[in-house]
């Protein structure tokens, strides 16, 4: 069975541009323009892998991303954003210290680049996670998750305002 992959952006044109690499690549791909619309979708289907926008309105990627994974525990992620203007390195540990996201990327991202990482992405998880280690994550996950993706919001946006 092809890996399912949700993929949410604000931007239209950049979320259609995926959803086409996505397909053309073998996998089962739905899409999502808004926070909204994707949580409607991960109450309808399973995915593997969710790609998503840091910066989107009415709620942020990383914040998404911890709903997301009160429903689909297990999903992998990837954070794409354009908008930050803070040194790379800085949101990529921000990023997956506090909210444990797979990958961070600034955009303009390639298909190639994307594609690769999806790669990755989904063979470390086949790879590295015992089940009992994934569970024990979960049920501690749970009890912090949606505070910890505030607090690393915090920290992004305290480093945008300096800058």
């Amino acid at each position: 069975m092809p890996d399912r992959i949700l993929v949410v952006d604000d931007e239209v044109d950049e979320l259609a541009g995926w959803e086409t690499a996505l397909k053309k690549a073998g996998y089962v791909v739905r899409t999502a323009s808004s926070a909204a619309n994707a949580l409607a979708l991960c109450d309808e289907f399973m995915f593997d892998l969710v790609i998503l926008d840091y910066v989107m309105p009415k709620m942020k990627g990383l914040e998404l991303l911890a709903r997301i994974r009160k429903k689909i525990p297990l999903v992998r992620s990837i954070v794409v954003s354009g908008k930050l203007g803070l040194p790379e390195q800085e949101i990529k540990d921000t990023i997956r210290g506090d909210v444990e996201t797979d990958r961070y990327f600034h955009k303009p991202v390639t298909n190639e680049q994307l594609l690769e990482a999806i790669a990755e992405v989904l063979k470390e998880a086949q790879q590295n996670r015992p089940w009992a280690t994934i569970a024990a994550e979960h049920v501690e996950g749970e009890k912090g998750s949606v505070s910890k993706a505030k607090d690393a919001q915090g920290k992004l946006r305290k480093h945008v305002r300096k800058g």
